[in-house]
């Protein structure tokens, strides 16, 4: 999910990525606990009538499960924060309850968007200033690089030294 903001004077621009997973940790859970149930009768039948390596690869598979979604789940707490003004972008990454900050200079900055080798894989955006390189929004969906990546040319572009480089 990419959200912009922009001061009334329009020299400053916020941009705000957050992972998006529509279940919270409530429902997870309840998910979890049905399809423990369910897997587990199942298992526990067929263990009982002498299949038991079923009840092993029942509890094999959720683990796998509850596995999956904790990780899918945790790009819920990750958000990236994005302030850009004339002088500097401002970039606070932020996962639980780490935090890392990343000054750059607007007049030097050029945002790539790089394609994967990997044809299914998410492209790579990289927002580099001079010798700084930060990566953003690893966590977005293909779509959503690309909403991000032209909400930062559009910001940027005003304030660039590098005329020309923001053609997309």
């Amino acid at each position: 999910m990419v959200v912009t903001w922009q001061s009334s004077d329009r020299h400053r621009a916020g941009i705000l990525a957050r992972g998006n997973f529509s279940l919270e940790a409530g429902g997870m859970v309840n998910l979890l606990l049905a399809l423990a149930f369910v897997s587990l009768c199942l298992a526990g039948i067929l263990a009982f009538q002498g299949y038991w390596p079923i009840l092993l690869i029942a509890v094999i598979q959720l683990v796998l499960v509850a596995w999956i979604l904790v990780r899918t789940w945790e790009r819920t707490w990750v958000s990236e924060s994005i302030e850009i003004d004339a002088d500097k972008i401002r970039i606070t990454h932020q996962r639980h309850r780490r935090k890392r900050r990343y000054e750059l200079e607007t007049a030097w900055a050029v945002i790539e968007l790089k394609q994967p080798e990997v044809a299914w894989y998410s492209p790579r955006i990289q927002l580099r200033s001079r010798s700084q390189v930060v990566e953003l929004g690893s966590f977005l969906t293909s779509e959503e690089k690309h909403e991000l990546v032209r909400h930062i040319n559009c910001a940027v572009e005003k304030h660039s030294a590098i005329k020309g480089a923001f053609n997309s």
